[in-house]
């Protein structure tokens, strides 16, 4: 990872899926300090991160947290996002109760099937405006 971003919390993503976006959309909007930041898994950045870290079986969400200087996968990439943004709603109690190899199934099946559900996109969907400053490519 670039120095200059070693000190950001950042959202990996797949560019290609409606689903992902929605995820950084509600992430955009609960992050009321501006503090994250969001990356395409297929730009640039994305994929020296995922290959600097062997990250390579993961196409779905990761979260780089830098003030743990640790990256998540699966579901613990949604917990960690989620305590991050203190949003602490039904889904988040249920990632804190239910243990992780049981609600990794449940991710995994979810981001095995999301391509059924949402078709994908063609592009990566240009982010507005008001996250382009914080959308590394």
């Amino acid at each position: 990872m670039s120095n200059s971003y070693r000190d950001k919390t950042i959202i990996f993503y797949d560019g290609h899926c409606p689903l992902c976006h929605y995820w950084i959309r509600y992430a955009i909007k609960k992050d009321v300090n501006n503090q994250l930041y969001f990356a395409p898994i297929q730009g640039d950045f994305g994929k020296d991160f995922i290959y600097k870290n062997n990250l390579f079986a993961f196409d779905t969400v990761i979260f780089y947290s830098s003030e743990k200087n640790e990256t998540f996968i699966y579901s613990k990439a949604v917990y960690e996002l989620m305590k991050y943004l203190k949003t602490y709603n039904v889904l988040y109690y249920l990632l804190k109760l239910i243990p992780q190899i049981l609600s990794n199934l449940v991710y995994r099946f979810i981001a095995k099937n999301r391509f059924i559900i949402y078709k994908p996109y063609d592009n990566c969907e240009l982010p507005s405006q008001e996250v382009i400053s914080r959308t590394i490519f």
